[in-house]
């Protein structure tokens, strides 16, 4: 299937699960300035978005899984609070993490934060009328593919349709860098940076 529009189409006809993605040409050459920012970041986010069309096609390009592998700095995963109709139909958050490992790496991230604010029960069911439901959290195969879980509440209603919450995202964000990040200065140098805590 070629173009992102046709393969909602696509998966609904056939019912099944998106197995792979890529992108035309192939390894595009990643921006200097996308690589250098990860380089110089303290946390790097996989923010919430449509998994295979919004959130891995930037693993795709060349050069990013490596800088962000190389990268000491905190990574997070925010996975998405519901299941995408048309994407992700039935995934828990370990099939979310699979995904991104498998068209990145194993271990590109090691945190994962989930929503744990609840959600309301008739806008839960109006989701649930149109193929979409709130994504579960298999904290012992997430576990496996070690990763771990981060449950905060993060998400929020907005004109009838369940997102993260912009606000407390950022806020959950920072108090977890804070909590696992330590200051390292280098005695040559004096030069400062932080590590996360292993």
């Amino acid at each position: 299937v070629v173009g992102e529009s046709h393969i909602f189409r696509c998966k609904k006809e056939q019912d099944c699960r998106i197995a792979h993605v890529a992108l035309i040409p192939e390894r595009p050459a990643p921006l200097p300035a996308a690589l250098a920012a990860i380089r110089e970041a303290d946390l790097i986010v996989l923010a919430p978005g449509s998994l295979y069309t919004s959130i891995i096609p930037n693993l795709l390009v060349d050069g990013i899984v490596d800088a962000i592998k190389a990268s000491e700095a905190m990574k997070v995963y925010i996975c998405n609070v519901m299941t995408e109709s048309g994407e992700t139909e039935g995934y828990t958050v370990s099939d979310h993490i699979r995904a991104l490992f498998s068209h990145g790496c194993y271990g590109l991230f090691g945190l994962c934060m989930v929503n744990s604010a609840p959600l309301p029960r008739i806008i839960a069911q109006r989701c649930a009328k149109e193929g979409s439901a709130p994504v579960f959290c298999d904290e012992k195969e997430c576990a496996r593919l070690g990763v771990e879980i981060i449950s905060r509440p993060i998400c929020a209603v907005e004109n009838q349709v369940i997102r993260h919450n912009p606000g407390h995202l950022a806020a959950e964000l920072i108090a977890l860098y804070r909590q696992r990040t330590i200051r390292v200065v280098e005695d040559k140098t004096g030069h400062a940076r932080n590590r996360m805590e292993k």
